[in-house]
């Protein structure tokens, strides 16, 4: 526990007091002064001051305690030198674990690194190490949980990084892998070797494809779209309707099964409906010399004109859409 004020007050007080002793006559009194008004400023009773360096310090006096802290702050090498030691036992425990991954013993590896962390846990190195140990046990995820541990720990650290890349590439989160090589190529510069530039090139290569996917089935979905659409306005299914591209194959041999299959079609039908009860879109249908020559095809028995030639009338597309079109 710190010391208070008045157990500082307490020390000085006793001090002068056994300086006193010490000093000539001249200066006993200005001691005497000292004492009397440090004493009134912190507010020690008649003895209080002894009481308080007895029981909080232990009756050592001021000067045994400065003695005693000065001895200590010589001694502020001890500690450099237990780090120096922990540091040189978590390297041996690197060095076995390399020599594993050399001999592809990777749980070993695992084992060595971890103890490594454990003696000395703030080295990216041991981290970073861990994580390839678990990549080439496919163990993906711990190998990230490890990487990013080793960026945090140090992160101008370029391999925790590169780890990091690998492990996530890996797991086909090839995005955030692009991100961890780019950070490897900024850390690096232009010491960035050819190995770790192809790295990011992979990843690069793998987000663009990703991207390009997406697009192709963006486009495929709106050609179903639109293919849909135009199926729904009737447009690109009157040639099935008739039986073919040609009126011939549905609508000849004197109009006989092909009419059954037009009237059982639910599209005709709704057509047909339509068409009903707006007169006005018959007169303007049969207006049309296009139509007058199929119909014209009809009563001769002669169904051979070809249903795409009709189709290509913009007249006869615009009032199918009408009759064939949605509700």
């Amino acid at each position: 526990m710190s010391p208070s004020n008045k157990d500082i007050a307490a020390l000085i007080v006793d001090f002068l007091t056994t300086s006193a002793k010490t000093v000539g006559e001249d200066y006993e009194d200005s001691l005497k002064v000292a004492i009397d008004c440090i004493t009134e400023a912190f507010e020690l009773g008649p003895g209080e001051a002894d009481t308080l360096v007895s029981e909080k310090c232990g009756g050592r006096s001021l000067s045994q305690l400065l003695t005693t802290g000065m001895a200590h702050t010589s001694d502020a090498g001890e500690p450099k030198v237990a780090a120096e030691e922990l540091k040189k036992e978590a390297e041996a425990l690197k060095l076995e674990g390399n020599r594993a991954m050399a001999a592809k013993d990777y749980e070993t590896a695992i084992q060595k690194y971890t103890a490594a962390i454990e003696v000395l846990p703030t080295d990216a190195v041991y981290y970073a190490n861990r994580a390839a140990a678990y990549s080439s046990l496919q163990q993906y995820e711990k190998a990230v949980e490890d990487a990013e541990k080793a960026t945090k720990v140090d992160s101008s650290y370029s391999k925790g990084f590169s780890r990091l890349g690998y492990a996530k590439y890996a797991l086909g989160r090839h995005e955030e892998a692009l991100e961890a090589y780019k950070r490897v190529l900024d850390i690096e510069g232009d010491n960035a070797t050819e190995a770790m530039r192809r790295d990011y090139e992979s990843a690069k290569r793998k987000v663009e494809e990703s991207i390009n996917m997406d697009r192709n089935a963006e486009v495929t979905e709106s050609g179903d779209s639109a293919a849909g659409s135009a199926g729904g306005s009737g447009l690109p299914d009157l040639a099935s309707m008739f039986g073919g591209g040609g009126l011939g194959g549905g609508l000849g041999g004197g109009l006989g099964g092909g009419l059954g299959g037009l009237l059982n079609n639910p599209q005709v039908m709704q057509a047909a409906q339509k068409m009903m009860q707006n007169p006005s879109a018959i007169q303007e249908m049969m207006s049309n010399p296009a139509i007058k020559k199929m119909a014209e095809n009809f009563a001769s028995g002669n169904g051979s004109s070809g249903l795409g030639d009709l189709m290509a009338d913009p007249a006869v597309r615009n009032m199918a859409s009408k009759f064939f079109g949605p509700k």
